[in-house]
């Protein structure tokens, strides 16, 4: 007799399988079967999961709100104008067009008439820039405003007019040089607080809509631009609450047509509630929507369709929704309509198309903003399509 120590023997049976205590040892085919069942559980988890995730994103706003039918109109900056049309980085410091250069005013004026006769749109968003307006200590120059909304005028176009310290487009914040120099703003401020710059904004607010005032051709006020937001421009300065309620009192106070005051908002997920201060203090609540976001990770280019993320998109719905309850009107101040590249706008082309702002995703943001419940939506990037018709011929926008 042969002793196995251990209890284990060395010999084969005929399928291969060492001798033993089968109660010791499962069968080739009981493993096989758990790591079957343990992968089903797993795909059937997974799949699971991924229903609910569809569940939510098709019953979610965008896919289940009716489509309205607001106004469109555009948003319009002669400084993004120039950039694209005008200034040429190739030349250096001999490719860019001054701010003071004679009869700016009139070809901004004209190039905004291009626009509104080109496209038939009836609305306009406009900011007035501080730095332009008031380039030395009481001293203002309102040519270019004036030249706006009377070109605004002639067209039958109305105006949503936005004044204080920040507007659209870069810098965002265009604070004089005379005020820089006698303030210190740091990073991540609220750069309200200064006192000198309040006093100073304030001070030009009030001068702007005295002087505007009469211009049948404004319908609406903006109190800055989406002064609740981090610049990414300038070191991520912000407004204080505080004084965009000063501002709308201002405004308000010096407007002899009593036209109703927008303040707006930008938000990336639902978890910014900021909205909410911005309906407060206006009575218009505006809204950037920019379904379409470019990323990018571990030097992978990807574009995340903001709004079909389910319960955490912004819900501009509801916050139509809470206005209307307040009586107040939700706008969309800014439609993405053109492209948000990482780099140069100018290096987008027909050739060189930007993968956010394609043809078919301009269609679906037209959908998502009839959807929004807004009653009107002035469209970002008529000077973009104006530049792609004029260096590419091409009239697709």
């Amino acid at each position: 007799m042969t002793i196995h120590i251990g209890g284990k023997n060395p010999e084969k049976t005929a399928g291969g399988e060492a001798d033993g205590d089968p109660l010791q040892r499962p069968s080739r085919r009981r493993i096989v079967l758990g790591f079957a069942g343990l992968g089903g559980g797993a795909t059937a988890g997974v799949a699971l999961v991924i229903g609910f995730a569809v569940i939510f994103v098709r019953l979610s706003w965008p896919h289940v709100e009716p489509a309205g039918n607001p106004i469109f109109g555009i948003n319009y900056s002669c400084n993004h104008a120039e950039y694209l049309l005008l200034e040429d980085p190739a030349r250096g410091s001999d490719g860019f067009v001054s701010d003071d250069r004679p009869g700016r005013a009139e070809w901004c004026a004209a190039t905004l008439a291009e626009l509104l006769q080109g496209l038939g749109a009836r609305y306009v968003r406009i900011s007035v820039e501080w730095s332009q307006v008031e380039p030395l200590e009481g001293v203002y120059d309102f040519r270019l405003v004036d030249a706006l909304l009377a070109e605004a005028g002639r067209h039958d176009a109305k105006v949503l007019l936005t004044v204080g310290v920040k507007g659209q487009r870069h810098p965002e914040f265009y604070i004089p040089e005379w005020v820089r120099t006698r303030v210190d703003l740091r990073e991540r401020e609220v750069i309200s607080d200064d006192a000198f710059l309040r006093s100073s904004a304030l001070a030009m607010v009030e001068a702007v809509v005295r002087h505007v005032a009469s211009s049948t051709a404004i319908d609406s006020w903006g109190a800055d631009n989406e002064p609740f937001v981090p610049s990414l421009r300038a070191e991520n300065w912000v407004l204080g609450r505080d004084f965009v309620e000063e501002e709308v009192a201002r405004i308000r106070a010096n407007d002899t047509g009593h036209r109703p005051v927008s303040v707006n908002h930008a938000q990336h997920f639902v978890f910014d509630r900021r909205w909410q201060d911005a309906l407060v203090e206006g009575d218009i609540l505006g809204a950037s929507l920019y379904p379409f976001r470019n990323y990018e990770v571990a030097g992978l280019h990807f574009v995340i369709p903001i709004l079909e993320i389910g319960p955490l998109a912004p819900n501009y719905a509801h916050q139509a929704r809470e206005a209307k309850a307040l009586g107040r009107e939700y706008w969309l101040t800014e439609m993405q309509a053109e492209p948000w590249p990482d780099g140069d706008a100018r290096l987008t082309s027909p050739n060189h198309p930007a993968p956010d702002v394609t043809a078919a995703n301009f269609r679906k943001n037209i959908d998502y903003a009839r959807r929004t419940g807004a009653e009107r939506v002035y469209l970002w990037g008529a000077e973009w399509w104006l530049y792609q018709r004029e260096h590419f011929g091409d009239r697709t926008w």
